[in-house]
């Protein structure tokens, strides 16, 4: 018997994307769609609205299956679920369907890298770039391919310190994208592993930088910046003690910007950030700004003439990196007709990619840098000055993660 005045619950158009979602983010800008048609009608895409966390808006209720769809009859392949029935922080901002029950076991999710869930190339589009860094780096480390210098030469430490950040990067995020449908506490810390991975590879690309590029250049030359100066300006200017001061700086405002830029990132998958995407992606071109110098040079100086390869590959890569930013903030082509791209084609595969090319093109200059430097002769690098600075940032690391799982942990007991 109903109360008199109660009214009969209305239709509910829950919102999606609102999770943390992937490596490259998710949720914070939610895009409301229409409920799920019956099985037979068409398919709904139409956006209904746009809401943004934690702005007061009352949510409504989900066909939530966290306790899940049981474990499937073994043999048989889990049945993927839609939108909304999986928790919010694992929908993914216009992505309605392809997605796989939480608390999975470890060996349902590799089960899931041959079935076609919308993590599955997101997955792919990491491990085979991990497959084909991993045999350059080996020819490059082990079998001499950069020259007659053994594995273990002094030379080869920053190379070594770049290797691992590449391979750690790709290595994590294939890990998260496959492994985060075990429990929501794993896919915390695998995502905030999968950020602290990506700012170790940036400041393992400046270490690479700082030993077999920055020498080479004419900016970085205290002598050839005087002259510099003196011919444009007609000022007579000791360039020396900015160089020296730079040259001592740069690696550690690297690893406190690396720091950062991971607390920033595993800070952005609170709920109360609004534009994820957006955050992650200008966090994650901070470190680029550790690059400037080579910008500089070609500005000032013929870099064209003088390093070819360098100003070839080293502009390209930023134009990759320009396309992989414009996806994983727009979440086109998914934002224009959602539910088409779920399993190919979305913009998180697209970003993959494009991060892809632009690190490919990294490997093309720091290969021929390294090559310049063997054949320069200059000081060796030191285990304190590449190994020692890798280790500290692991630490860090490890201390940012910590403490945000630990919040997550305070968080849900509240």
């Amino acid at each position: 018997m109903q109360h008199r005045g109660h009214r009969p619950p209305a239709p509910r158009t829950p919102s999606c994307g609102a999770g943390p979602g992937t490596a490259g983010g998710a949720g914070g800008l939610l895009r409301g769609f229409e409920a799920a048609p019956p099985p037979g009608q068409a398919r709904c895409g139409r956006t209904a609205s746009i809401i943004n966390r934690g702005s007061g808006v009352r949510r409504l209720p989900r066909r939530e299956t966290e306790a899940g769809a049981g474990a499937p009859p073994p043999g048989r392949p889990a049945a993927l679920l839609r939108w909304d029935e999986v928790p919010e922080d694992f929908v993914e901002c216009f992505i309605l369907s392809g997605y796989r029950r939480l608390h999975c076991s470890a060996q349902e999710c590799l089960a899931s890298v041959l079935q076609p869930t919308n993590e599955t190339l997101n997955f792919w589009t990491h491990f085979i770039p991990l497959l084909l860094f991993l045999s350059r780096f080996g020819r490059l480390l082990l079998l001499r391919g950069a020259g007659d210098v053994p594995f273990h030469h002094p030379a080869l430490l920053p190379l070594w310190c770049y290797a691992s950040g590449v391979l750690l990067t790709f290595a994590m995020s294939c890990t998260a994208h496959l492994f985060s449908c075990l429990s929501p506490r794993l896919r915390a810390a695998f995502f905030y592993l999968d950020y602290a991975s990506i700012s170790y590879y940036g400041f393992a690309s400046t270490v690479a930088y700082s030993y077999y590029l920055l020498p080479g250049l004419s900016l970085l030359d205290a002598g050839a910046m005087s002259r510099y100066v003196q011919q444009q300006l007609g000022w007579q200017l000791d360039c020396s003690l900015p160089i020296a001061a730079y040259r001592a700086l740069v690696l550690p405002v690297a690893l406190a910007l690396a720091v950062g830029c991971t607390a920033a990132c595993c800070r952005s998958r609170a709920a109360c950030c609004a534009y994820p995407f957006a955050v992650r992606t200008f966090v994650f071109a901070m470190p680029l700004s550790m690059a400037c110098p080579i910008m500089l040079e070609s500005l000032l100086f013929d870099l064209r003439t003088r390093n070819p390869t360098l100003f070839i590959y080293f502009y390209r890569r930023y134009c990759w990196l320009l396309v992989a930013a414009f996806f994983n903030v727009s979440k086109i082509p998914e934002r224009i007709q959602p539910g088409l791209f779920d399993i190919v084609g979305h913009s998180h595969q697209l970003f993959h990619i494009f991060t892809f090319l632009s690190i490919y093109d990294q490997v093309h200059y720091v290969e021929d840098g390294l090559a310049e430097f063997l054949k320069a002769s200059p000081a060796a690098p030191t285990y304190l000055g590449t190994v020692g600075y890798m280790l500290l940032l692991t630490l860090c690391l490890a201390v940012v993660v910590r403490r945000f799982l630990n919040v997550a942990d305070l968080c849900k007991q509240d």
